[in-house]
């Protein structure tokens, strides 16, 4: 034990005396998960702003309530003139105008309601939908009210705007997505991406150490080679886990993160970094020089990070592209930090995502060894 721990901490040092080492595995994540995070955490906060202008009759006031019942959105009320000098300026993503004569519209089957926007945005059109929604939703009603008393349509308005809708009843197998549950993935995916660059460039050191000489005279030292390996193997293993924990300090430091029940994320997190040392080890043992391994790992990482939803989420992409997402860890590792950070925790999707990683563990660290040259 006591030779696999002289060799641990002469890797640790020979770590952390590289600036460029140090700079990928924390600089580079924190500056990454900050910057992206503090996007992330923010979204929830600044809604599009709606300018709606409206005079003071109860079917306006009616017509208001529909339209807040898109909570997406933040409604503000506005004169003409500022909701137009608001757009203009692109204060406001759009501002709608709630007429005085709305029956005398719909029985001359003109638009309801008037729309002012300087362009057709991403976010007017995902408005579009809501307001051409809530206008067919106020036709319908007049229509069916046309024929009884005054008062009708403004209470048949009133009482589909406090409606509460549907009621859903469900099991829960994922829990509803928060702000900072998505931030925290974010911080993960990072965390994991510039894992295996780090990791993947201190394994292949290897191979500097085989062409210098310090491999060979390893070899013929009283360490047998399970404990020249063990020693390798441990060091990158608390390489990995003391970035993690670094990020993690920081980010909650920064932005209050939620990292769901410790118990399990220490063991999925040990499991995640084992598996980035054996993806490491796998390219040393396939390459021979370290130039070759930094270009493959280039390649690998940036492209399994993109199928494995470490850059966006995974259920945004194509059928297809999921399923071939099934063929890379960080798909795995994804998912199982999303149970355990939302704190769904469904034990069927852990344990498949336990032995997926567990699968690919043995695979790299099956390829790694047998590419080791132990001489």
């Amino acid at each position: 034990m006591r030779k696999i721990w002289t060799i641990l901490t002469l890797q640790l040092k020979e770590f952390f005396k590289s600036p460029g080492v140090l700079v990928l595995m924390f600089v580079m994540p924190v500056l990454f998960s900050g910057i992206f995070g503090g996007m992330t955490m923010n979204s929830e906060q600044n809604k599009p702003v709606v300018n709606v202008v409206l005079n003071d009759t109860e079917i306006s006031g009616q017509i208001l309530n529909l339209l807040t019942k898109e909570h997406h959105y933040e409604w503000k009320k506005a004169t003409r003139q500022q909701a137009e000098k608001n757009v203009a300026a692109q204060d406001v993503a759009a501002a709608v105008v709630i007429p005085d004569d709305i029956g005398e519209r719909i029985l001359a089957s003109e638009p309801l309601l008037d729309i002012i926007v300087q362009r057709k945005s991403e976010t007017y059109l995902a408005l579009s939908a809501h307001l051409e929604g809530t206008a067919g939703l106020v036709l319908r009603s007049y229509q069916a009210t046309s024929k009884l008393e005054a008062d009708a349509f403004p209470k048949v308005l009133e009482t589909i705007a406090n409606n509460k809708g549907v009621t859903v009843e469900k099991q829960t197998i994922q829990k509803e997505t928060k702000t900072n549950v998505e931030a925290s993935l974010l911080f993960v995916g990072f965390a994991i991406m510039f894992m295996m660059f780090g990791l993947s460039g201190a394994a292949s050191a290897i191979l500097e150490e085989r062409m210098g000489g310090t491999w060979g005279r390893l070899m013929v030292s009283p360490a047998s080679k399970l404990q020249i390996i063990l020693g390798y193997l441990l060091a990158y293993f608390f390489m990995g886990w003391i970035q993690f924990a670094v990020l993690m300090t920081t980010m909650n430091l920064m932005f209050a993160t939620t990292w769901g029940k410790l118990t399990y994320l220490i063991p999925f997190v040990s499991l995640v970094i084992l598996s980035v040392v054996g993806f490491g080890l796998m390219i040393a043992g396939l390459v021979k020089t370290k130039q070759q391994a930094s270009a493959i790992s280039a390649v690998l990482i940036v492209s399994t990070c993109m199928l494995g939803g470490v850059y966006w989420p995974i259920d945004v992409v194509p059928d297809i592209m999921q399923k071939i997402a099934l063929g890379v860890p960080q798909s795995w590792a994804m998912s199982g930090f999303k149970e355990i950070i939302s704190g769904s925790l469904h034990s069927a999707t852990l344990v498949k995502d336990t032995l997926a990683l567990v699968g690919f563990s043995a695979l790299f660290f099956f390829i790694g060894l047998r590419g080791i040259k132990f001489e």
